[in-house]
């Protein structure tokens, strides 16, 4: 696979129901957008679909590095707030509308009490072989465009969207088309008059104040669908993986190695809470738990020079480097696989 397949199959973030090849297909071009969103001042994007195991999450570094968790046990049933859960991915939602499909626009005004915010969108309804397309501003800004589907949003930097503290702030989503995709390729085709858009705005929340989900009786075990697709122990041997100490699962752990360059970091945990991961010293990723469900989570490696342009962290081939992760507030198993841009033996 060369770098132009990367950066198209690195584009939807994450915790989609269709299965984990399917959705490794698609990963490649996240990098462009990636670039694109930090002209816009934007730190990650993630979609939050429906979950099934080993679910891909994009991450970010950066992502709240406060957290302090002693978490809470959520309400059950989860409230919902015009089709959103009311807590999701560490926030709680604090303003939310959805509109019929064809209107094709909803907006959400609020007066924040922080700047850290969260932006959720889901769009529901439509047939399986239709996509929708639609644009996310802050203002007069876009911060995102793309397919319409359930998703998440975490600006790193409101204010530099001219969001303040106390003042109205407005997002507005608009749809902007549709396609349909069939044996003969793409065709651009009518909105659908069936289905809904809706939009929230989220305040994200201390960790130990948000409403986790009860722990269950057996935590699901690591296993195939932790590793990359495509990859397990036996397979993909020349992968770097780093793994929580049993006894535990809070220790940092870290290795040193002659770095091979990477294509991508993907991290996946049993439990609620945070795996930061450090090169040579410098935070390339963080990855966040909020529930039970073994997800995982992903983030671009620096095959293509990436890590020097956004942490300006400049890695050579055969450098000596030292990994670390540093876990916190987890409390079961957790494991990070960084992929070679070399042949993982698969």
């Amino acid at each position: 696979m060369n770098l132009t397949d990367l950066k198209r199959v690195l584009d939807e973030r994450s915790r989609e129901t269709a299965e984990q090849a399917v959705h490794r297909s698609r990963l490649h071009g996240v990098r462009a957008k990636v670039r694109a969103r930090r002209r816009r001042r934007i730190a990650a994007w993630a979609t939050a679909g429906v979950a099934v195991a080993a679910a891909v999450t994009f991450v970010l570094p950066g992502l709240r590095p406060d957290l302090t968790p002693t978490p809470a046990v959520s309400p059950s049933p989860t409230p919902t707030i015009e089709g959103f859960p009311e807590y999701a991915n560490g926030a709680r939602v604090v303003a939310a509308r959805s509109a019929p499909l064809s209107a094709r626009q909803v907006e959400v005004t609020v007066v924040p009490t922080t700047l850290d915010l969260v932006i959720f969108t889901r769009c529901d309804g439509v047939d399986e072989n239709i996509a929708v397309e639609r644009t996310v501003r802050v203002g007069s800004r876009v911060v995102a465009d793309g397919t319409c589907h359930d998703g998440s949003l975490h600006p790193a930097d409101w204010a530099g969207l001219g969001v303040t503290v106390g003042q109205p702030a407005t997002v507005v989503l608009t749809i902007t088309g549709a396609y349909q995709s069939g044996d003969a390729g793409e065709m651009g085709v009518p909105v659908p008059e069936r289905g809904e858009v809706g939009l929230a705005i989220g305040a994200r929340m201390p960790f130990d104040d948000y409403p986790l989900p009860p722990r269950p009786g057996v935590l699901t075990p690591l296993n195939q669908a932790s590793w990359p697709a495509g990859c397990s122990e036996a397979v993909c041997q020349n992968v770097i993986v780093i793994r929580s100490d049993p006894d535990d699962p809070t220790r940092p752990v870290s290795t040193e190695l002659d770095w091979p360059t990477v294509t991508s970091i993907d991290m996946v945990s049993q439990t609620p809470g945070l795996l930061r991961v450090q090169v040579a010293g410098v935070q390339v990723a963080v990855g966040e738990w909020w529930d039970y469900q073994l997800t995982g989570a992903q983030m671009y490696g620096d095959a293509d020079g990436q890590w020097k342009r956004d942490f300006d962290l400049d890695l050579r081939r055969g450098d000596r480097v030292r990994i670390e992760v540093v876990p916190a507030q987890v409390t079961g198993a957790w494991q990070v696989v960084l992929t070679p841009a070399v042949s993982t033996g698969g």
